[in-house]
């Protein structure tokens, strides 16, 4: 073997023989005495046994006429070499790789916790419209976190500041969203409405919504469930009225056999200069129809009687003085739709006004007869009401639960204060 720079004949390393380790540009550290070497011949390598401990697999090179260790270190005979620095690189790299312990992911760094009052809400979250829920974000050490929180999903709104607080109101699905330090925990949540189960013996139902609904004994002929919900109004209030919060009653359909009270709380709302009132959703006018309510300061609640579920809303208006009558009578009597089509589909809605000279409440008697004379359905029966506007929903059925045939129809409201009496008829036309 011939070295292309000094032309000497070199041989792989023999046992006794000194072994140096040089750097670029100099060939002077002397490291161990081979104690053996064992050549491999065809192959120019040789595994060389130093200080009989350490174990080196070593190449004889011919171009460098001398060693090549695998861990990266160059070991000659006799003549300087170049050192392989990006092989000490690579295997650096991989000893870095192969000593790093292995440190376990943190997946959730904090929990996002939904607080009902004061207690916690457990997932899957179904939250109340309507109602406030408290809310944290928590670390691994039960620290409570500063926190940034998000809806995804027209759900409600959150109120931040010491303590975050969400009221969900419309009725779907959505994420809560919680961002901690850029980090970000999202749970899923949906909204359903305050329910609850009546029968014919009644009840009452109350929403977190500032909400409550009472039912008499045999306003209902089987149990239904009733529920509550905030709802976007459908359409916008009238002149110099603003709304204080919309609310769906549910079942839609239903008519009930009695009055039922329909109470709207207002809490913490302070009216000074307005007068708050109850209002009714004619889905088919498409427009809003004010009914008589009752401020009960002490209470804080608005009350009006209703014998139909649906939209109904409170709004404050400007008060105005009403207009003075010289007799008791019924007036402003409408029908919406003015021909009844579909009753299957749709319902009639009735709105008329009391007036009175003196008396603040009438007895109120509500009829629907055929032109033969025969009554299909009682309304209403003898009702206290105060006197103002009222509307009711006839929902095409007789008093026997069956749909009426086409036809025209006598609708009969009559009204009474002690000895006092007063009636308007109206036309209805039925058309399936």
């Amino acid at each position: 073997m011939v070295n292309q720079k000094n032309k000497q004949t070199f041989s792989p390393p023999r046992v006794g023989e000194v072994l140096w380790r040089t750097r670029p540009g100099e060939c002077h550290t002397r490291i161990h005495t081979v104690d053996s070497c064992d050549v491999h011949s065809n192959l120019a390598g040789a595994e060389c046994t130093i200080n009989s401990k350490i174990y080196h697999k070593c190449l004889w090179s011919l171009a460098q006429d001398g060693l090549q260790c695998k861990l990266g270190v160059c070991y000659y005979v006799r003549m300087r070499t170049l050192f392989h620095s990006t092989t000490i690189y690579f295997i650096f790299i991989m000893l870095m790789i192969w000593h790093v312990p292995d440190v376990p992911a943190i997946e959730n760094p904090f929990e996002i916790r939904v607080f009902d009052s004061q207690l916690e809400v457990m997932q899957p979250y179904r939250l109340i419209s309507g109602k406030h829920y408290r809310l944290q974000a928590v670390s691994v050490d039960e620290e409570v976190l500063r926190a940034q929180w998000f809806l995804a999903g027209n759900l409600g709104r959150i109120t931040t500041g010491n303590q975050p607080t969400l009221m969900p109101a419309f009725v779907g699905e959505g994420d809560l969203i919680c961002r901690v330090n850029r980090m970000e925990q999202r749970v899923r949540l949906s909204v359903v409405p305050a329910t609850g189960t009546m029968g014919n013996r009644g009840g009452t139902l109350k929403s977190p919504a500032g909400v409550e609904i009472t039912l008499p004994e045999n306003a209902l002929t089987i149990e239904k469930q009733i529920g509550i919900e905030i709802v976007a109004s459908p359409g916008l209030p009238p002149t110099a009225r603003q709304f204080i919060r919309v609310v769906q009653i549910s079942p839609t359909r239903l008519v009930l056999k009695r009055l039922t009270q329909l109470t709207f709380l207002f809490g913490s709302d302070v009216f000074p200069d307005a007068k708050p009132q109850l209002y009714f959703w004619e889905a088919f006018g498409k427009q809003w129809v004010p009914l008589q309510s009752r401020v009960n300061s002490v209470q804080g609640g608005v009350t009006a009687s209703i014998n139909h579920f649906g939209i109904y809303t409170l709004m404050v208006h400007t008060p105005v003085d009403l207009e003075r009558t010289d007799r008791f009578q019924i007036q402003n009597v409408k029908l919406s739709p003015r021909v009844f089509f579909a009753p299957d589909r749709n319902r009639l809605t009735i709105a008329y006004q009391l007036k009175a000279p003196e008396a603040t409440q009438a007895f109120v008697t509500m009829d629907i007869f055929d032109l033969r004379g025969r009554r299909v359905r009682r309304l209403l029966e003898d009702t206290s009401l105060y006197v103002g506007p009222h509307i009711a929903q006839w929902d095409g059925l007789t008093d026997d639960g069956v749909l009426v045939r086409n036809g025209r129809y006598l609708l009969l409201i009559r009204a009474r204060i002690g000895s006092q009496g007063t009636a308007h008829r109206k036309l209805v036309v039925v058309f399936k």
